[in-house]
């Protein structure tokens, strides 16, 4: 197991692609708004919630498969197709292009690791367990999100 070191960066002007448009993606789409420069989300089916962003104009939202030239207005990346070879291909091209990428699948590989995320303004508190532990990663989350929110 790689240990992924915690890293707050500045990604206010940066454009954020998603591939995937499901129910992990929205609860990740939600948690970056306030952080990215511009959030997109490709998929030929998506929840209600991110097509919701979309009509209020929070986001936008292609329905439709992904085509490599996608990446060419991307700074970050986050798949998750729910196919492991594609989420595998998809990975490999934004590598190779520079392009930090974070993939679901755990045969993809990944640049980092999305958070967990506890905030109360201007404080903002991100978990991880590395990819190992997804009950262990939303246990300290939720457990974070109950310390700062008590006044």
């Amino acid at each position: 197991m790689s240990l992924y070191f915690p890293m707050f960066v500045d990604i206010s002007g940066k454009r954020v692609l998603f591939i995937g448009g499901g129910r992990l993606e929205v609860a990740r789409v939600i948690a970056i708004l306030d952080f990215a420069g511009s959030v997109t989300v490709v998929s030929p089916e998506a929840e209600p919630e991110i097509i919701k962003l979309a009509q209020v104009g929070y986001i936008t939202y292609d329905r439709r498969r992904f085509d490599e030239t996608d990446l060419d207005s991307a700074d970050i990346v986050l798949v998750n197709t729910g196919h492991s070879g594609t989420d595998i291909r998809i990975a490999g091209m934004c590598r190779r292009r520079g392009i930090l990428v974070n993939a679901v699948s755990p045969e993809a590989p990944s640049d980092f690791h999305f958070p967990g995320i506890a905030r109360r303004d201007p404080l903002v508190v991100g978990v991880s367990a590395s990819g190992e532990d997804a009950k262990m990663e939303a246990e300290a989350t939720a457990y974070f999100k109950r310390l700062i929110e008590k006044k």
